[in-house]
């Protein structure tokens, strides 16, 4: 395990992902199944991924008198039961709660905690890795992941040196749906607010890193099970993500392709000034693209009607100094693996 995987932004301390655990007595209530149980083993691995928006807890003393943009605890928890609800409604699409649960924009550990422990996902068994960041919004990538199908084996962070932006974070770990070490890295790359042109040497940066990482996986196995996923903050098709796929496979490419086709108004994960982009995406290994299928999760009650520019968009939790309501201005992205058969009797 790495050395850095969680830590308390209060005290500074570092825990390893075994200590962060609900309850005792939630925890006492999962019936946990060991991971060499064959009949247990997962039909299909699902990974989702969910730019979460700003996703901070409460300030102190907040007032709505002073500004109408306030989070109060009832807003904050009106988001988190959102956000819970979502993960959970994966189950009924797929038969599968995910597995693995990459996010981006969140505050802290205790945030975390707060969606993970205080919401029905708690009988589920998920667990956190979450390190801060240096960025300078206090926003932070993180994973959630089931214990009885994820075990974790070793947690890194990768740093860009050069500026003050999100770390990319990095978990090794055993899959038993896919019997396999499965190796994951977390994204959010810095934005175009400063202007494209100006920004791109930053998401080069950002590019230039994973694919280092990911390519030193793939030179000691070439089969390597690699998923990297995230809020990229630009377009498949741009250079700097195509850098990093030079030895990957970028699955939005032909989601927003089949998306395009379609009949359904929602062609990508996050829709601005009418127009829909795919920012967040799954760029996997080809052992993992073989068996994979990405999809973006457009339920109902994430979306709303779009006045301005027709058809729906996002409902997220503000637009401007006005509370939505809802959960985010990004639609989660799902990624199914199908299980190789040699994992079932």
């Amino acid at each position: 395990m790495g050395k850095y995987p969680c830590q308390n932004r209060r005290t500074g301390t570092f825990y390893p992902p075994a200590y962060i655990k609900p309850p005792v007595t939630v925890f006492l209530a999962l019936k946990i199944k060991p991971m060499n149980d064959t009949a247990y083993r997962l039909a299909l691995l699902l990974v989702l991924f969910w730019n979460l928006e700003n996703f901070f807890s409460p300030q102190p003393h907040a007032s709505l008198k002073e500004n109408p943009k306030t989070l109060t605890w009832n807003r904050f928890n009106k988001k988190k039961d959102i956000i819970s609800k979502t993960i959970i409604a994966v189950k009924d699409e797929k038969g599968y709660y995910p597995s693995v649960i990459g996010v981006c924009e969140v505050e802290n550990l205790k945030t975390l905690r707060r969606l993970v422990y205080d919401t029905p996902l708690a009988r589920l068994g998920y667990r956190i890795i979450h390190k801060d960041s240096p960025d300078s919004r206090g926003i932070d990538v993180a994973l959630i992941y089931r214990d009885e199908d994820f075990r974790i084996l070793d947690t890194s962070i990768l740093r860009i040196s050069s500026f003050k932006t999100r770390d990319i974070l990095y978990v090794k770990g055993y899959s038993s749906a896919m019997d396999d070490t499965l190796h994951v890295f977390v994204n959010h790359w810095p934005s175009k607010l400063s202007g494209e042109k100006r920004s791109l040497p930053r998401r080069m940066e950002a590019a230039s890193l994973l694919k280092k990482h990911a390519d030193s996986i793939l030179q000691v196995n070439p089969k390597a099970l690699i998923i990297a996923m995230g809020d990229f903050n630009d377009s498949p098709s741009s250079r700097p993500v195509g850098y990093a796929c030079e030895n990957l496979v970028n699955l939005a490419l032909e989601t927003k392709d089949s998306l395009r086709k379609s009949s359904s108004e929602i062609k990508g994960t996050h829709k601005f000034r009418g127009k829909w982009e795919m920012l967040d995406q799954f760029i996997v290994s080809e052992s993992v693209a073989e068996l994979s299928n990405m999809e973006v999760l457009a339920f109902l009650h994430l979306l709303q009607q779009d006045k301005k520019y027709l058809g729906s968009k996002t409902r997220r939790t503000f637009n401007g100094m006005r509370f939505e309501g809802g959960a985010s201005d990004h639609l989660p992205i799902l990624l199914s693996i199908r299980a190789p058969s040699k994992n079932f009797n």
